[in-house]
C-alpha cells in the first residue's frame, strides 16, 4: 500500500503487496480469474508454507501440556474441523458472489463476507452488517498484533542465545545477562522503521529465504535427537492439569489460523474452482509435518521440553549462526505480518476523522481529502507512521507482558485465532445458507460455532492467567550458559 492513498474497505485482510502476507510476488490478489492468477501448485505452496512457522517450534510444548492422546489426535481434529470451517467459507463466497458486481468480486474478502452475513440480520429496519465486518477486523487486528509480539519475543530469545554462547565461546563471557529491555532496544528501531516502508514488496523475497531457515532448524533439532538419543522418563499420555489443554488450544489454534488468506487466495486462482482440493493437500501436508515434529520433539526431551524447542538444543557456532538467521528473517517479515493489523487500524482512525469532519461541518478536512494534495499527503503520511509506531509499540507491550514464546502465542491462538477459525465461519454460514443447507449439517454448524465459542472464553481466560502468573524471563542467562557448556563438552569429548 502507497502512503499517499487511505487504504480501501477491503484492505485489511486482503493481502495487497501481491500477497506480500505470503511473501508472493508473482500473485495478484485483485487480477481476474484465468488472466494473471495463480496456478494451483503455487497457490498450494503459499498456503502451506504460511502454516508453517515460528509456532511449530511451540508445539513440542503443546503435546507436553495436553499428553500424547490429545496432543497428537487433538491436532488432527483441529485440523479437520479447520478444513472444514475454511470450506464453509468457499461455500459463503460462492453463495455472496451471485449478488456482486465484477469490481466487488475482486475485492471481496474475510471481511467483506462478515458484513455481508451480517447483514442478513435486521433490528428495528437496519442491518447489522457494520457488526459483521468488525468482528472480522478486530480478530485480525489482536491476532496479526500477537502474532508480531511473538516475533519480538522468538528474536529476542534466539538473540540472547547466540549473543551469550558467542561471549562464552570466545572467552569474554563476564557473566552479564542481556535482558529483554537491551535486546528490544537494539531491535524495536529497526522494526518501526521497516514498516514505514512504502512498500514491501521487496522483503516479499525473505519469506522464502524464512521457509528455508525455518527447515533448516527443524532438520536441526532432529539432529541432536538422533545424536543425543530420546528421553526415556515415563511418557505423559494424558493432560496434567486444565491449564495444559487451554495451552494445547491455543497453541494448536494459531497453527491453523490462515482463514483470513483463504478468500483472497482464491480471488487470485487462475482457477479458483480447485481451492477445495489446494485447502486437502495443505491441511495435509501442515499436519503430516507439524505432528511428527511436534511428536519428535516431545520424546526426544520429555518432561524438559521447552515452550520453544530450540531452546533445548545447545549453543555451538552453527546453531547460533541459525538462531540469528531466523532473526534476520522474522526482523525482515515483521512488517509483511504487520501490516493487515495497521490497515485495519488506518481505515478505522480514517472512518473516525471523516465522520467527524462532517458531524462538524470541518469542510477543510473533507476539501483535503478530496484534492489529496501535497498538504493531505504530508498529514496523511505522518498519521500512519504514527499508527504503525503506535501498534507496534502495542504489540511490544505485549511481549514484555508475555515474555514467553509459548504463553505469548497460546493467549494469541486461543483469543484471536480461533475466533477466525472456529467461531465466525460456522456463524457466517447459517446466516447465509441456511434455507440450503440440510438440518443436520446446520446442526453441526451450531454446534461447531457453540464449541468453539466456549473454547474460545476459556482457554483465553486461563492462559491469561497463567501468563500473568509466570510473568517472568523465559530465558534465564544462568541455564544459557549451561547449554553453552554443555556443547563445549561434547564437542571435546566427540
Amino acid at each position: 500500500m502507497s502512503m499517499d492513498k487511505f487504504p480501501t474497505s477491503t484492505s485489511p485482510t486482503n493481502p495487497s503487496e501481491k500477497q506480500l502476507l505470503l511473501g508472493n510476488v508473482d500473485i495478484n490478489v485483485n487480477a481476474k480469474p484465468n488472466e494473471q492468477g495463480a496456478n494451483v501448485v503455487a497457490t498450494f505452496f503459499n498456503f502451506a508454507k504460511a502454516s508453517i512457522g515460528s509456532g511449530s517450534f511451540a508445539l513440542p510444548f503443546a503435546v507436553l501440556s495436553a499428553g500424547v492422546i490429545i496432543g497428537s489426535l487433538g491436532m488432527i481434529l483441529l485440523g479437520v474441523v479447520s478444513l472444514y470451517t475454511m470450506q464453509l467459507m468457499l461455500q459463503c463466497r460462492d453463495e455472496v458472489f451471485q449478488n456482486l458486481t465484477p469490481e466487488e468480486k475482486k475485492n471481496f474478502n474475510y471481511t467483506e463476507l462478515g458484513k455481508k452475513a451480517f447483514e442478513k440480520i435486521r433490528i428495528e429496519g437496519k442491518n447489522l452488517g457494520p457488526i459483521g465486518k468488525w468482528a472480522v477486523d478486530l480478530s485480525v487486528l489482536a491476532c496479526n498484533l500477537g502474532v508480531c509480539a511473538g516475533y519480538m519475543i522468538f528474536i529476542a530469545s534466539n538473540l540472547r542465545w547466540a549473543f551469550i554462547c558467542f561471549a562464552y565461546h570466545h572467552e569474554t563471557d563476564s557473566g552479564t545477562c542481556f535482558t529483554s529491555w537491551e535486546l528490544y532496544a537494539i531491535v524495536l528501531p529497526i522494526l518501526i522503521l521497516l514498516t514505514y516502508l512504502p512498500t514491501f514488496k521487496y522483503l516479499a523475497y525473505a519469506a522464502y529465504l524464512g521457509a528455508f531457515f525455518l527447515i533448516v532448524a527443524m532438520i536441526t533439532v532432529i539432529y541432536y535427537g538422533i545424536r543425543d538419543g530420546f528421553d526415556y522418563s515415563p511418557v505423559q499420555w494424558g493432560p496434567s492439569s486444565w491449564e495444559g489443554i487451554a495451552q494445547w488450544f491455543g497453541l494448536t489454534a494459531f497453527l491453523f489460523c490462515v482463514h483470513s488468506m483463504v478468500i483472497p487466495l482464491q480471488n487470485s486462482m487462475k482457477k479458483p474452482q480447485y481451492m477445495t482440493y489446494v485447502l486437502d493437500a495443505a491441511a495435509i501436508v501442515v499436519v503430516g509435518i507439524n505432528l511428527p515434529f511436534a511428536l519428535y520433539g516431545y520424546f526426544m526431551f520429555g518432561k524438559d521440553t521447552k515452550g520453544y524447542i530450540f531452546e533445548n538444543i545447545p549453543g555451538g557456532v552453527f546453531n547460533d549462526i541459525v538462531r540469528v538467521c531466523l532473526s534476520i528473517e522474522l526482523t525482515l517479515t515483521f512488517p509483511i505480518v504487520f501490516k493487515p493489523a495497521s490497515d485495519v487500524m488506518e481505515e478505522i482512525i480514517q472512518g473516525v476523522l471523516l465522520y467527524i469532519a462532517k458531524a462538524k461541518g470541518v469542510n477543510q478536512i473533507l476539501e483535503m481529502y478530496g484534492k489529496r494534495d501535497l498538504k493531505w499527503k504530508f498529514i496523511h503520511t505522518v498519521m500512519v507512521c504514527a499508527v504503525r509506531t503506535l501498534l507496534v509499540l502495542i504489540s511490544w507491550g505485549v511481549a514484555i507482558g508475555i515474555p514467553r514464546f509459548e504463553l505469548c502465542l497460546a493467549f494469541v491462538g486461543s483469543l484471536a485465532a480461533s475466533v477466525l477459525a472456529f467461531v465466525l465461519p460456522p456463524l457466517f454460514h447459517p446466516l447465509l445458507l441456511w434455507k440450503k443447507t440440510h438440518m443436520s449439517r446446520n446442526i453441526l454448524h451450531i454446534f461447531i460455532l457453540v464449541v468453539g465459542v466456549i473454547a474460545t472464553i476459556l482457554a483465553t481466560g486461563i492462559n491469561l492467567y497463567e501468563a500473568i502468573k509466570q510473568h517472568s524471563s523465559g530465558n534465564d542467562c544462568k541455564s544459557i550458559r549451561e547449554g553453552c557448556v554443555a556443547n563445549h563438552s561434547n564437542n571435546t569429548l566427540h
